[in-house]
């Protein structure tokens, strides 16, 4: 039996022990009672809108939406549509999709917390799973305490720890983006070490799920630009700290006896979108007694497009006055945010008729669209059985039925409709 969150977070998925489930939950944006409300908002906009039915079926649609923390797959057969959500990250590249989890690294003592966290990548096709990253300053610390302290053994999962253990040390990982075949993470590490070393970093990086190596912006742009780009991301960097020296307030005062402490760091970036063209955007670490555990994140610097962009375009939408559009030769796909920006309402359109789909997360990322011919059925199997085993990781249900479409389509006419909590 999968073991249970002790905080009452539902079921621990694979890798995760009980003593740091706590530490990995992550926010749930949307939860069945959203999903349900949708439901309940696609119905009122549909009664509100049947003055302008007109004998049209919806169109026949299938695509998966990266949205928040989640995606969701949509499918519709001109009848009835149907909206599941998994927390899952997939990346995709070449046709081929991967999902992108983390486990825990637990290598705790009595006295001492030791816990770090891998990044996965699975293949959805065979099922295969790569180690893509691991944090090796922890593993080099637990084999030191295992020499210094022969007679401890490790904790099992369910044993517990010292009140105050003499050394602390954690790596939490978060997954933040996927641009084609490169994730971007960031890690926050936490190192007290009683009597030796107190060490906190916040830092980001770039990862390529095909083989886990890491990213440089060379590997992107190669080595000519790379070094122009790192010497701008300086500049940026020394301007930053200029503007804080020059602030003549207390707060910036205080920063400023910090600003020693941020040093460039050529790897730690975001591969990032920057108004449909590719950027990268630095986060300088903070290190040292005043700076540790800070990080400064520097505006985003344009790059060449290579040629592993033009497929991440394809995936990127449009963005013309009423929402966010994915133009397709059968269909498009809009994305209206709401008033307050939280969520956004998926629509399909054919030509001018429009059917409510549902209500997302913001921010609404890409679409992949898996009616594509070159999209073949072991891909649908797998992703299938993903959606079907990610229902297992935590207690809640994240699939959702909406009502049957109308076989006439429906016409716009107000956001209030869907905007209800």
């Amino acid at each position: 039996e999968r073991p249970r969150d002790p905080s009452g977070g539902g079921y621990i998925p694979p890798g995760m022990s009980p003593r740091s489930a706590p530490i990995r939950r992550r926010r749930r944006a949307v939860s069945v009672l959203a999903l349900v409300a949708a439901s309940v908002a696609f119905a009122l906009a549909t009664t509100a809108c049947g003055d302008a039915r007109r004998a049209e079926a919806a169109p026949r649609a299938s695509f998966l939406v990266a949205a928040g923390d989640s995606t969701f797959w949509v499918d519709s057969d001109g009848d009835r549509v149907t909206l599941r959500r998994s927390p899952m990250l997939l990346a995709e590249h070449a046709g081929h999709y991967y999902e992108l989890y983390l486990t825990d690294d637990d290598q705790s003592y009595y006295d001492a917390v030791i816990l770090g966290q891998r990044i996965f990548r699975r293949d959805l096709n065979t099922g295969d799973s790569l180690l893509l990253l691991e944090d090796s300053t922890l593993a080099r610390l637990a084999a030191d305490y295992a020499r210094g302290h022969p007679g401890e053994s490790p904790l099992a999962p369910d044993e517990d720890v010292a009140e105050e253990p003499s050394t602390h040390a954690t790596t939490e990982t978060e997954l933040l983006d996927v641009s084609g075949p490169f994730l971007t993470y960031e890690q926050h590490v936490d190192l007290d070490v009683v009597g030796e070393r107190d060490q906190h970093v916040t830092r980001r990086g770039v990862l390529d799920v095909r083989d886990g190596h890491a990213v440089a912006v060379a590997d992107l742009v190669g080595r000519a630009q790379a070094s122009e780009i790192h010497r701008q991301g300086q500049r940026l960097l020394a301007m930053a700290m200029d503007s804080i020296r020059r602030a003549n307030d207390e707060r910036a005062r205080r920063a400023a006896t910090a600003l020693t402490g941020f040093v460039f760091d050529s790897l730690s970036f975001a591969l990032v979108e920057d108004e449909g063209a590719p950027a990268v955007a630095f986060l300088v670490p903070g290190r040292g007694p005043r700076a540790g555990g800070f990080a400064l994140p520097l505006p985003p610097l344009r790059i060449t497009e290579g040629p592993w962009w033009a497929s991440i375009r394809a995936g990127l939408p449009t963005a013309p006055a009423g929402g966010a559009t994915w133009r397709g030769a059968g269909y498009d796909v809009i994305a209206r945010d709401d008033s307050a920006g939280e969520s956004a309402v998926l629509v399909l359109r054919k030509g001018p008729n429009e059917w409510p789909v549902g209500r997302v997360p913001t921010p609404v990322r890409r679409v992949h669209r898996l009616d594509d011919p070159r999209v073949d059925a072991a891909t649908i199997h797998g992703l299938r059985r993903a959606f079907d085993e990610s229902a297992l990781y935590s207690g809640d249900t994240r699939t959702a039925s909406f009502p049957s479409f109308p076989r006439t389509p429906v016409t716009w006419v107000s956001h209030s409709h869907l905007d209800s909590p």
